[in-house]
């Protein structure tokens, strides 16, 4: 299993807005892939509106299923499936990638 620590993220199409999540320092294209628990996730996705992006939770899957307004009807939506993940100090936790290994995250810095 793998093993997450807590991280804060920021994503610049959401500007002014530091999202809590997980990581294990992965990475895609020089980007973090965050995990985050169903809450942030769901926090995530309501501030994803603002760039047309549309979202549903199918409970059969346990996955957030995404697209953007502006794709074409035949294109097919990111599906961000729950996964377990040991997180540090917290035993195994359900998370779910948001973007991850497909928008440009980063990792927040400190102010």
């Amino acid at each position: 299993m793998i093993d997450l620590r807590k991280a804060a993220f920021v994503i610049d199409s959401i500007p002014d807005v530091i999202f809590a999540g997980y990581t294990d320092d992965d990475t895609w294209n020089g980007w973090a892939c965050p995990y985050f628990e169903k809450s942030e996730a769901e926090r995530v996705l309501q501030a994803s509106k603002a760039n047309h992006y549309v979202w549903s939770y199918d409970a059969e899957q346990d996955a957030f299923i995404v697209r953007s307004e502006d794709d074409p009807e035949d294109y097919e939506p990111e599906v961000f499936q729950a996964v377990n993940r040991n997180v540090e100090g917290s035993g195994e936790t359900k998370v779910y990638g948001i973007g991850a290994y497909s928008w440009i995250w980063e990792l927040a810095t400190e102010a």
